[in-house]
């Protein structure tokens, strides 16, 4: 990389779903006007969206058998870049990140991603369909995220972090997940145990000229949050 050039990144927050009860809700990490769920940076602008997410109905007072088309979609909309998406696993009531085993392991069990979702139209796949029902034996095969994506390491438990593994380019779209399924063999032991949650998804984007690879593009980005100038670069898209 050479170092002369200077780093252009952003990060686009939006607070998705919330299950069983609560609705969805936006989170921010600036304190920078929010437009269309879009921040631009210099000349880096991504976008993220989910078309088939129903607002005040999906999600709603959840049972055995329900599914759902979840899908944060990610934009490239001006220029190639690396993304990394965070997903924060919350208590719907509280607020607070979900730290408990058991519960986690039962959430991650309903996000699926449907290898036939088409993320250039925002079309939902076939292989998960809306209202039709699922055992926990008719999903085991079917992966949590797009495996497009890596999982990194994260250090705080309910925390979920992933680097796409390619530059995103100029008006590419990729989706991390799509669907929710809560499991047509669930018990009411599993369902109390999984209670009203939300989740957070948070993108973070950092062009891709100048770097040669996704982890030297993520560690100066990292370092330019550490020093809090991520915050003072931001314009209102």
């Amino acid at each position: 990389m050479r170092r002369s050039e200077k780093i252009i990144f952003g990060i686009l927050t939006l607070g998705l779903l919330a299950v069983l009860v609560i609705g969805s809700t936006l989170a921010y990490m600036t304190d920078r006007e929010n437009k269309e769920n879009t921040f631009t940076v210099g000349t880096l602008d991504v976008s993220l969206e989910e078309k088939n997410w129903k607002e005040g109905t999906d999600g709603d007072e959840a049972v055995p058998g329900d599914t759902f088309v979840k899908d944060p979609v990610v934009t490239a909309v001006k220029n190639d870049s690396y993304i990394r998406m965070r997903v924060t696993v919350k208590d719907s009531a509280t607020g607070q990140t979900v730290t408990d085993a058991e519960r986690l392991a039962l959430i991650c069990k309903m996000i699926k991603y449907d290898s036939t979702y088409n993320a250039d139209t925002q079309t939902a796949g076939t292989a998960l369909v809306k209202d039709d029902s699922y055992s926990s034996a008719d999903l085991a095969a079917i992966p949590m995220v797009n495996p497009e994506f890596t999982q990194a390491t994260s250090a705080t438990a309910g925390e979920y972090v992933f680097n796409y593994d390619s530059v995103l380019e100029e008006g590419d779209k990729v989706a991390l997940f799509t669907n929710l399924v809560v499991p047509a063999d669930w018990s009411q032991t599993q369902l109390d145990k999984v209670g009203a949650f939300k989740l957070d998804v948070v993108v973070e984007a950092i062009q891709a000229k100048n770097f040669d690879a996704p982890a030297e593009a993520f560690a100066a980005l990292d370092e330019e949050i550490r020093n809090g100038t991520n915050v003072s670069n931001y314009v209102a898209g």
